[in-house]
């Protein structure tokens, strides 16, 4: 049974201004953090891929947008 967040997890918080001030390396460490709390949430993994795209990690953005598909 998955937790539900009511606000969004303090990680993801802080990793969205950290993509928009052009930190991706540091924002796809958060979001990953933020998904340890809250596995499969929407905006966490939505972050999480566009940062390492920034980054040129195709790998991790796929597997980021492939988690994303899969849910409910």
């Amino acid at each position: 049974h998955r937790q539900r967040f009511a606000v969004r997890p303090v990680t993801e918080q802080l990793a969205d201004p950290l993509l928009e001030l052009d930190r991706p390396q540091d924002a796809l460490r958060e979001y990953r953090s933020a998904l340890m709390l809250a596995p499969g949430r929407r905006g966490s993994l939505i972050g999480a891929a566009t940062a390492a795209e920034r980054i040129g990690d195709a790998k991790t953005a796929s597997a980021m947008r492939l988690q994303l598909a899969a849910r409910p």
